[in-house]
């Protein structure tokens, strides 16, 4: 595998990367390919020029893992991947793994800070809940522990959905000890559990991808399900604190146009709903300024999903 950094300009590469985005473009009538490639050491642009641009195109996609030949190439002070061959990957030609971004930390350290997070709460149903789900169910600690927060915007690597979870966890701790009403176990233990369903929502079978099962139900509902099968295993578990519970779960994208079932109608789901588009946003910017600072330009390609460039020359210091 092609380590993306050591891509030099000029120099060949011949190499299996996973396609991020692709666009079919036209310059002077001409058309082309225009793309972000990726493997678990970073990503990198690429065009591709050949005269079956447009009959690649129809099958060129998202996920897709495609060998490429071609060669290092600048533009705009970047360095990019100048494609003269391309063919979609046979299944037995390479390992999967080594095409999944990397997160920052080892899975063994984030568990260990997510442990320490579940021994704080010491609220007696609640802890059992935590420990039920997290200890006793190996399956899904493993995949928790692994999976990405998502598929392309924030937390989009191995590990990302623990990270993710961790500082949301976090965020909520600082921001519950401003308002002495707040029930800090509660809101905690929402914000260790509020994305669990991720793990039935993502594949990580070569690429970061749906699942059926997720585009069907997905991760809110999932993850209200399997606290339900929880909470049921435990008969004496309060109903209102279970409804309580459940409420931060479904309401914690804030709107219903944004997926949540319920708005959210206490101070715990307001406070967990912030905290998780607050590092879902900021997670995001910080992955458009180490993609798109090496550029050289002033603020960032458009980011649509925020609606909106991002300034980058305030960081170019740092």
């Amino acid at each position: 595998m092609e380590h993306i950094r050591n891509i030099e300009i000029g120099k060949p590469v011949k190499d299996f990367f996973v396609i991020r985005w692709c666009e079919l473009r036209h310059h002077d009538g001409k058309p082309y390919l225009t793309m972000e490639l990726g493997c678990s050491q970073g990503r990198i642009r690429a065009t591709y020029w050949g005269e079956d641009s447009v009959k690649i195109a129809v099958w060129l996609s998202e996920g897709i893992v495609i060998k490429i030949q071609g060669h290092g190439s600048e533009y705009k002070g970047q360095t990019w991947l100048k494609i003269e061959r391309l063919r979609k990957a046979k299944p037995d030609e390479i390992s999967y793994e080594k095409l999944l971004p990397r997160g920052r930390y080892t899975p063994k350290v984030l568990w260990r800070r997510l442990e320490k997070m579940i021994e704080s709460v010491t609220h007696p149903h609640l802890a059992k809940l935590l420990n039920g789900i997290f200890h006793e169910d190996k399956e899904l600690a493993r995949k928790f522990a692994t999976y990405p927060a998502a598929k392309l915007w924030h937390g989009a690597y191995t590990s990302g959905l623990i990270e993710h979870t961790l500082r949301v966890a976090k965020i909520c701790e600082t921001a519950s000890s401003f308002y002495p009403d707040c029930r800090k176990e509660l809101l905690r233990t929402g914000a260790l559990l509020h994305d669990i369903g991720k793990v039935e929502e993502i594949s990580t079978a070569g690429f970061f991808e749906y699942t059926e099962r997720g585009r069907l139900i997905g991760h809110i509902s999932l993850a209200t399900v399997r606290i339900q099968q929880e909470i049921i295993r435990n008969p004496k578990f309060p109903p209102k604190l279970a409804d309580e519970l459940l409420h931060l779960i479904i309401s914690h994208h804030g709107k219903t146009e944004w997926g949540s079932p319920v708005e959210p109608k206490t101070l715990e789901a307001m406070l967990l709903h912030h905290a998780d588009m607050l590092d879902a946003q900021a997670e995001g910017i910080q992955h458009i300024i180490e993609r798109d600072l090496p550029r050289g330009d002033r603020f960032s390609e458009y980011v649509k999903i925020l609606g909106r460039f991002i300034y980058l020359d305030g960081y170019r210091e740092k």
